[in-house]
């Protein structure tokens, strides 16, 4: 790989209970800044909590020091139960800590609930019909700000792909929207299969993309 930065080329390796803190981190980063560093940093943990409770494979990539500059989390339908408990007991925890006693729902915000839908609805209507990308679905990407523009996306992204395909998968997809840079979907390949306005978020758009593997 041709990737360089200070400090040489990333490693990559799979996701481990360790990254929960670093990944955290890039997340309240990328979206949480504005909600303030107490209860976004929370709301950054309580949501990579809901993309782990889903995901049963991820890969990191680190640079120089171990610091972590990428994060790619994938659902291929093979979810220990064991290790979706522990991630939900870890969410209730910190759901704790923003409302002692409230009950809550699966969604942290009303786009993210959203999205859960789209995606629930994109998987029943292509199983149904046989379409390759509902396969798998890529949950979660984060490139730390620093490693934007490296090449550091691109790489989890491949091989990301790479393991659906030993593994046999036929495609997958993912659900993003204008909050997130989906130039750089189009810039790797995949495909927007659908594109619909949100009801709950004027003027943000949410999209499923997906690849043929």
């Amino acid at each position: 790989m041709a990737l360089h930065h200070q400090g040489g080329s990333p490693a990559y390796r799979p996701f481990e209970q360790r990254d929960f803190e670093p990944a955290a981190e890039l997340f309240y980063q990328q979206w949480d800044m504005e909600a303030g560093e107490r209860l976004g940093r929370l709301d950054a943990q309580v949501n990579l909590c809901n993309y782990l409770m889903d995901a049963d494979w991820g890969l990191v990539a680190e640079g120089a020091g171990g610091k972590l500059l990428g994060v790619l989390l994938a659902e291929t339908g093979s979810q220990p139960a064991a290790a979706l408990d522990a991630w939900r007991t870890r969410r209730e925890e910190l759901l704790s800590q923003v409302a002692p006693g409230a009950t809550f729902g699966r969604e942290v915000c009303r786009v993210e609930a959203e999205e859960l839908v789209l995606s629930q609805r994109f998987r029943d209507a292509a199983d149904s019909s046989g379409r390759p990308e509902a396969a798998a679905e890529f949950k979660l990407l984060i490139v730390s700000p620093a490693a934007r523009g490296l090449g550091v996306g691109g790489g989890l992204v491949r091989r990301g792909e790479d393991h659906l395909a030993q593994t046999g998968a036929t495609g997958y997809y993912l659900i993003t929207d204008d909050t997130c840079d989906v130039g750089f979907y189009d810039h790797l390949g995949l495909s927007r299969l659908v594109a619909e306005a949100s009801a709950a978020e004027p003027g943000i758009n949410l999209y499923v993309y997906g690849k043929e593997l």
